[in-house]
């Protein structure tokens, strides 16, 4: 036998009561990643915690429902006036997820010009709140590090110079013995010299 609680799934007991329950989760996911500074979780990885220590699940990807349960924890932040713990969570890319904005102008009235600075200020009180680790001047906003692209790179050229091609020079064929028109003697119909005058006629 196992102690472990079995998995529900979120669409048997209904969107809306999978949502609560998953706020609920992820406010708790988040304050434990806000304990270590400069820590963040990205969507993948919040969307399988949450459902992880909720044992309620769906075969969504988190993207299509974690914007909804984010919106929840952090409208309870602002209610309990406490920093909003959904700047923690941040895409594969290191910026924030669409829906980051759209919650703060829902909530605040008015969308931040900077959305990854904004959030950068949010985890700091979050880390200030939470973290143990804290530096002692009371730690800095920092962005995510983001994954680097591959850097294309270009052959140099040898010492540095392009050299130019001489353009190509097309010689001219020596005429074929079949290619050669020769004058011919009307009188005796042989082949005259070069001077035009026939040798046999002369």
């Amino acid at each position: 036998m196992t102690d472990e609680v079995p998995w529900v799934e979120a669409a048997t007991i209904g969107s809306e009561s999978a949502k609560e329950t998953w706020a609920l989760a992820a406010a708790q996911v988040l304050e434990q990643v806000a304990g270590a500074y400069h820590a963040v979780v990205t969507v993948k990885e919040l969307g399988e915690a949450i459902q992880q220590r909720s044992r309620i699940r769906t075969r969504q990807p988190a993207g299509q429902w974690l914007g909804d349960v984010l919106f929840r924890v952090t409208s309870g932040c602002f209610e309990r006036r406490q920093p909003n713990l959904s700047a923690l969570c941040v895409t594969d890319a290191g910026t924030m997820p669409d829906w980051y904005a759209d919650t703060v102008l829902h909530l605040r009235g008015a969308a931040p010009a900077d959305v990854d600075q904004h959030a950068a200020d949010e985890r700091l009180d979050c880390y200030r709140d939470f973290a143990a680790d804290l530096p002692d001047d009371g730690g800095v906003p920092a962005l995510p590090p983001r994954p680097e692209r591959p850097t294309r790179v270009t052959p140099p050229k040898a010492s540095g110079v392009r050299v130019a091609r001489a353009p190509k020079v097309s010689t001219p064929r020596k005429p074929a013995a079949s290619d050669v028109v020769y004058k011919i003697c009307p009188t005796c119909f042989m082949a005259l010299p070069g001077n035009g005058i026939c040798d046999n006629c002369d």
